[in-house]
């Protein structure tokens, strides 16, 4: 029977190359599908064929990341997720073991294709990884070539030690704090990512037993008080269906009350669901005050403009409009992301240089709210 499936997809693959020919797009088997669930399926089964067919899994998803800019549409806008399953399903047919993971891990910086299906990989490893409760995974991570790449094999720690302890998130971000201060912070985020994927039982994962489903409770418990900026990163983009976040009183509003790293940790993921460019989430947050600006420049989405030195800079300028006591904070977080996504070579320029070197500077560090 799967010999069948396999068959049939690599004709609708084929048919697909002939469709390009009438100027169809890239997989547009599957962009005609009413049914949500129906599509996802298509477009992830047509993903794996195409990366099986490619026979090299680190050079095919930079180029599926180019395919899938160029077509939009759900494939686009879905593809980092849709690549969690396609990663794991291709380990698994695959038999990755940890020592083989370096060399299937896409070549490419890019948060949506390539950074799923790396995540996909390492979430398959979860029993592996458990073993040694993830320190030889960290070395793993470490030996990867970009900054960006190390990121988010730790994040995907995280969600592989939820898989592996059958989301225990207890277990898990028990497991992340013992990989020692550079991993865990990183390691813990995707941890709690995936508790709050898992609560709604999406992307092949399982409920949590004794689930508390409210991240005001969950994030003060005194077992996670530490990481509640980890803890409400992804909350709000995982909620379906999410909250309206259009300004800067939307934030604010679903975040009343809160404090200390319970505001930062929610403020940063209210931002980081405004569905804009970077640009526009950045001038949501000069609508207010000095930390609550700062927190909300955590959610800002500028892995977007990697490899594009005009927009990474033009993004500097938000900082003039920022509350005063927020516009150094402002450049040196853009300057020490923007140093993390070109692997050291960015170059801080203009007015605001002093306070974005020192926080390229610290590209290095555990980036915990970022991607």
């Amino acid at each position: 029977m799967r010999a069948f499936v396999i068959a049939a997809l690599v004709v609708l693959v084929a048919a697909g190359s002939a469709g390009a020919a009438a100027k169809k797009p890239w997989l547009w088997q599957c962009s005609g599908i009413g049914l949500q669930v129906a599509q996802d399926r298509c477009y992830e089964r047509l993903l794996l064929v195409t990366i099986d067919q490619s026979g090299s899994p680190a050079t095919e998803l930079p180029r599926i990341d180019q395919l899938a800019k160029r077509t939009g549409g759900p494939v686009y806008a879905n593809c980092h997720m849709y690549m969690h399953v396609v990663g794991r399903a291709w380990a698994h047919e695959h038999h990755l073991t940890l020592d083989r993971l370096q060399s299937v891990v896409p070549r490419s910086n890019d948060p949506g294709c390539s950074a799923g299906f790396g995540m996909g990989l390492v979430m398959a490893l979860g029993p592996q990884i458990i073993k040694t409760g993830g320190r030889s995974a960290v070395r793993t991570c470490d030996a990867l070539p970009t900054r960006m790449r190390q990121f988010t094999c730790v994040h995907s720690l995280g969600h592989a030690l939820m898989r592996g302890y059958h989301e225990s998130l207890f277990l898990a971000v028990g497991a992340c704090r013992r990989l020692g201060a550079q991993a865990a912070p990183d390691c813990e985020q995707g941890a709690f990512h995936d508790y709050w994927i898992a609560l709604r039982g999406a992307d092949e994962s399982t409920v949590p037993m004794h689930a508390v489903s409210s991240p005001r409770r969950l994030c003060a418990e005194p077992g996670y008080r530490r990481y509640a900026i980890q803890c409400w990163y992804r909350y709000w983009i995982e909620q379906v269906p999410g909250p309206l976040v259009q300004t800067a009183a939307d934030v604010l509003r679903l975040c009343r009350g809160l404090t200390g790293d319970m505001r930062v940790g929610c403020i940063a993921g209210a931002a980081k669901d405004v569905n804009e460019s970077p640009v526009t989430q950045a001038r949501l947050c000069t609508h207010m005050n000095v930390a609550d600006g700062l927190a909300c420049l955590r959610g800002v989405g500028n892995q977007a403009y990697e490899g594009q030195p005009r927009r990474e800079h033009a993004l500097f300028a938000v900082c003039a409009r920022m509350a005063a006591g927020a516009r150094a904070g402002c450049a040196a977080w853009f300057g020490r992301t923007f140093n993390a996504l070109e692997n050291g070579r960015f170059s801080c320029a203009g007015p605001s240089r002093v306070a974005c070197r020192a926080g390229a500077s610290r590209w290095r560090e555990p980036l915990v709210t970022f991607a």
